[in-house]
């Protein structure tokens, strides 16, 4: 069932990462255009890189977060398309309701395939870099947004959120029907109580096993290791640094701590450390918990292919992923996680030049 919340209302053109709720303002941040011109067209939208969602030509709007490797994505691709004709074939509905997919994770040709494979009648546009999902507050997969435009062009209030597989076609059809009809007052007095919450990635080692496996990556890299502590920086980030007994090759290491939810509700999350040195090079990187298909673990070849994929690069480089060269058999997804978890390392490194420990 679709339940519905009061929040804050947020101004135009807020940058969010909390997890969109009923009652927001849609969070109107410059989204990927379609690179297909039908796609622009069923959206309302003129030739460009970007776009808003309040451009789109539509009453109610459902926007869809998945991934394409995401089995409960898969399946839900069934139910949209059969939702996707129901709106088509009511004169009541076509044009007034319209369906947009965003794939966290995923690029062009991924989505490609992912639509030619269900075929998917509706825009489904990549988001390689997990920009959109970010904004949204969305880590699990599939992830539904109902969102009410606003008449005047104004951005439009986020009526309802589902999570998982919605399967009930038929209701959600009756359900956005019902949305085009009401105006953004009466939507916001129905609201009630949201199911949805932000997904919490909860660690798999306490902290004691932690600093027990931060010593000996260390260690391993360095050598003796004179002290050991946690870095505090701005950003949230749990970054550690080791300074060690012999300082002409390494006279410090760092290394951070990295536990992420991916874009799949039936996946384990992602859960790994990194080490760099003074210079941002990647010189290590060692799994904590790392899962493939049926969230099997990864053995030692898939660890090794990770490794050779990404020691020897530096936290300012673009960490592009490419699915048929850097993925783990059976684990894009996770994967994929991984590399744009280096996305913002650039901030990371001029965090740690700015506290002069670079």
């Amino acid at each position: 069932m679709i339940m519905f919340a009061p929040s804050i209302l947020l101004p135009e053109g807020h940058c969010r990462q909390a997890l969109v709720s009923a009652g927001d303002l849609f969070p109107e941040t410059d989204l990927p255009s379609p690179s297909d011109s039908k796609d622009r067209a069923y959206l309302g939208l003129p030739e460009g890189q970007t776009f808003l969602l309040k451009q789109v030509k539509a009453e109610a709007v459902l926007v869809e977060i998945l991934n394409v490797y995401c089995g409960h994505c898969q399946q839900q691709a069934e139910f949209y398309n059969k939702l996707f004709n129901l709106m088509e074939k009511d004169p009541d509905t076509k044009g007034r309701i319209k369906i947009v997919g965003f794939a966290a994770g995923n690029d062009e040709a991924e989505v490609k395939d992912f639509r030619e494979t269900y075929k998917v009648p509706y825009p489904v546009i990549p988001d390689p870099r997990f920009a959109v999902a970010r904004n949204l507050g969305v880590t699990r997969a599939p992830f539904s947004i109902y969102v009410r435009q606003d008449p005047s062009g104004k951005t439009g209030v986020v009526a309802a959120t589902h999570r998982g597989v919605d399967s009930e076609y038929a209701r959600a059809f009756d359900d956005l029907r019902a949305l085009t009809k009401k105006s953004l007052a009466d939507v916001q007095k129905e609201m009630r109580p949201a199911e949805e919450k932000a997904a919490i990635v909860k660690p798999v080692l306490t902290g004691e096993e932690i600093q027990t496996r931060l010593r000996a990556a260390f260690i391993a890299a360095g050598g003796g290791i004179v002290s050991m502590e946690k870095v505090t920086l701005k950003s949230p980030r749990e970054i550690y640094m080791a300074v060690f007994e012999k300082q002409d090759r390494f006279p410090r290491l760092f290394a951070e701590v990295i536990s992420r939810a991916v874009p799949c509700d039936s996946c384990h999350d992602v859960h790994f450390i990194y080490l760099f040195d003074k210079t941002g090079k990647i010189i290590q990187f060692e799994p904590i918990q790392l899962s493939k298909y049926e969230n099997e673990p990864w053995d030692e070849s898939d660890v090794a292919k990770m490794r050779q994929r990404l020691q020897g690069k530096y936290l300012f480089d673009p960490f592009v992923f490419d699915s048929k060269v850097d993925a783990v058999s059976s684990a894009t997804i996770s994967s994929a996680v991984i590399f744009n978890s280096f996305s913002d390392g650039q901030t990371l490194y001029q965090e740690l030049k700015e506290k002069g420990l670079i």
